[in-house]
């Protein structure tokens, strides 16, 4: 699967690489909610209705390297998640993860100045831990803005 060409044609189709427009563009509708802090967002599909639900206490930045991933998701996957149960939060790390990840990595590429090289690198390395990923993906937004 060629990600960063899946991410090209998508911001070519688009004529932006903002997630927030995409996923408005997409049909999927954005819900900030006050989730556990295990749970830092999900896609959520109703009837072919898509949601991405995004933890309502992270940081913007956090929200939108989220908001990237589960775009990974809705474009790539067609019948995956998180089981979710009350008080547990069951995480698999697999293919569908990281290819999410990789997704979120290629669409921040177009809005910040982050070295793709190390960036995967990184994501290669840290692949079985979703939350270091995703620090090091704010982090990597983060020094950009400086």
């Amino acid at each position: 699967m060629n990600i960063p060409l899946r991410v090209q044609n998508l911001v070519k189709r688009h004529g932006t690489s903002n997630p927030y427009i995409i996923a408005r563009d997409l049909n999927i509708e954005i819900i900030p909610f006050d989730l556990p802090m295990a749970i830092r967002g999900f896609l959520l599909r109703v009837l072919r209705h898509r949601m991405i639900f995004i933890n309502e206490s992270l940081t913007e930045t956090q929200q939108l390297i989220v908001l990237c991933h589960e775009l990974g998701h809705a474009k790539l996957h067609s019948n995956y998640g998180y089981y979710v149960r009350p008080n547990m939060v069951y995480y698999v790390p697999n293919k569908y993860e990281y290819q999410a990840n990789e997704y979120a990595l290629n669409l921040l590429m177009y809005s910040h100045n982050i070295d793709y090289n190390l960036a995967k690198i990184m994501l290669d390395t840290l692949k079985t831990s979703p939350k270091l990923i995703h620090r090091m993906l704010t982090e990597l937004v983060l020094y950009d803005n400086f």
